[in-house]
């Protein structure tokens, strides 16, 4: 499946299904690299507003590595990645 690689793209988010498709196909993570590569997205989605689909997106994509994370036992990764998040948005807020 194809993947975003210009540094335009990489900026951007697609706001359109096939477009966040794209990035990342909504369905169960088959391999670790996949997983990360959902993680890493994630981060992207969760510092930028987000339209309908965009926001629908990021939740489902969220579910499958929740799903991930609770099936190979790494649920305490992303608490320590929200709390990252949240105290890199709070500083760079003031």
């Amino acid at each position: 499946m194809p993947r975003a690689s210009t540094a335009s793209q990489i900026r951007k988010l697609p706001d359109t299904i096939s477009g966040l498709w794209a990035l990342s196909a909504l369905t169960p993570f088959r391999s670790r690299a996949a997983y990360e590569e959902a993680a890493s997205l994630c981060n992207r989605f969760a510092v930028r507003r987000l339209n309908v689909v965009q926001r629908e997106y990021f939740r489902e994509l969220l579910e499958l590595v929740g799903d991930y994370e609770a099936e190979h036992g790494e649920e305490a990764k992303t608490l320590r990645e929200l709390k990252r998040l949240a105290t890199r948005r709070t500083t760079s807020a003031h």
